[in-house]
């Protein structure tokens, strides 16, 4: 796995600003439902968003904007409800956003920190960079994160459905 910084701390992405590529890149989450029994998966679609790789890495930064209505499971009578005005009201709030506010070096990872925008209001997020990785193209990172919805105003069915939200990103970035 290629790292951010090569082990002597070179950068080893190319400094630059690229767009997020929609088409490849994806949001995946899981939460604990039915008191915790069960757990459910699925996906956002990625609207938009840069990624600005600086020569200095601490002081790269990254944006994000998330379709809100394309939150999909295995059950459209499930989506609906989450899409609707319960949970994420999408027709109000069509977009769940992310911006950086740093980028930190933590246990030997790399970790974003930044603003989640949901529902008008905004919560801390830190994203745990797995891979960030030059392509062909531009470049690709993984990242993790755990969102508590009850920072957030989506609190509804608070004993039916998990506090915390376990979300992978699988993200391109092309040269602009």
């Amino acid at each position: 796995m290629t790292q951010f910084l090569s082990s002597d701390t070179r950068p080893t992405l190319a400094a630059g600003t690229y767009r997020i590529d929609p088409a490849r890149s994806r949001v995946r989450f899981t939460i604990k439902e039915s008191f915790g029994l069960q757990t459910t998966g699925g996906t956002f679609t990625v609207r938009d968003g840069t990624v600005v790789v600086a020569t200095v890495p601490e002081e790269s930064t990254a944006t994000a904007t998330i379709d809100a209505a394309s939150f999909t499971t295995d059950k459209d009578r499930r989506d609906k409800t989450v899409v609707g005005k319960n949970f994420l009201d999408a027709a109000t709030h069509p977009t769940i956003t992310f911006a950086t506010t740093r980028l930190t070096r933590e246990d030997g990872r790399w970790v974003l920190h930044g603003v989640l925008g949901v529902r008008g209001s905004e919560c801390p997020v830190a994203l745990t960079i797995g891979r960030a990785a030059a392509t062909v193209d531009g470049c690709r990172f993984t990242a993790v994160t755990r969102v508590d919805r009850y920072a957030t105003p989506v609190r509804a069915a608070r004993v039916f459905i998990g506090r915390y939200l376990d979300v992978e990103l699988d993200v391109y970035a092309v040269t602009r």
